[in-house]
């Protein structure tokens, strides 16, 4: 018969693995880049003795910054993303929340508004919210049109990603657009986070997430921490 100590110990390792192999294998179940997890892994040791909660927080936050828009103050809004991203929606629910802050706002195309930027001759007191055409994320073609998008003064280019996407793709998509500050959509239609988790870490501030594709649905700001528990919690298969 076993020592009452060593059942202690037996059970107290099944019910509360080791921080390091609980976010493991949360990563490895939302399928993030081997290499970025493997980093996450790593820079969770220096909180590894309080919890995997704590641990993980500490990493994503070396890696991610959060920036909501500021829609009192924001001109120009350029929405840019791969096709299916859902910057429709996403222009949408930005056009929702200026007017609930007292702004005046004005949905548009983004050749037209652009051009009036460049020329000086938006209207000062209206926000310009602009969808630029969808892209193929594979044609290099893309990247050297969507860089001469956002050369407006007054307008900042705002990445659309779906969290839908391919985690590695997505990591790819983020550097070859050099995209600034990202929107991530879709969080309502998948249980995976490796390609939110992809897009936020390659050095892309997160404005935002989205979670349903009605205005009135909103956008969320999300966190290090609340990712964390996203990430260790979430059944994912």
């Amino acid at each position: 018969m076993a020592a009452p100590t060593a059942n202690l110990k037996t059970a107290t390792l099944i019910s509360f693995p080791r921080p390091r192999a609980h976010i493991g294998a949360a990563l490895k179940r939302h399928r993030l880049p081997e290499g970025l997890a493997a980093m996450l892994a790593r820079e969770s040791e220096a909180f590894a003795e309080v919890s995997a909660y704590a641990a993980l927080a500490y990493a994503l936050d070396q890696r991610m910054a959060c920036a909501p828009l500021d829609l009192e103050r924001a001109r120009g809004i350029l929405l840019a993303g791969p096709a299916g991203a859902g910057t429709s929606a996403v222009a949408a629910k930005i056009v929702r929340a200026a007017r609930l802050v007292g702004r005046r706002t004005e949905l548009t195309r983004a050749d037209a508004a652009l051009a009036q930027f460049r020329a000086g001759a938006n209207p000062p007191d209206v926000l310009m919210v602009m969808e630029a055409e969808s892209f193929n994320p594979l044609n290099a073609r893309a990247a050297s049109a969507f860089s001469a998008l956002g050369d407006a003064p007054g307008v900042e280019t705002i990445g659309v990603i779906s969290a839908l996407s391919d985690a590695e793709d997505v990591a790819d998509l983020v550097s070859s657009f050099h995209f600034k500050r990202l929107i991530v959509t879709n969080l309502d239609r998948t249980r995976r986070l490796g390609a939110l988790v992809a897009a936020i870490t390659g050095g892309a501030e997160l404005a935002h997430v989205s979670a349903g594709p009605n205005p009135d649905d909103g956008l969320e700001t999300l966190e290090a921490g609340a990712l964390a528990r996203l990430l260790l919690d979430s059944p994912a298969h």
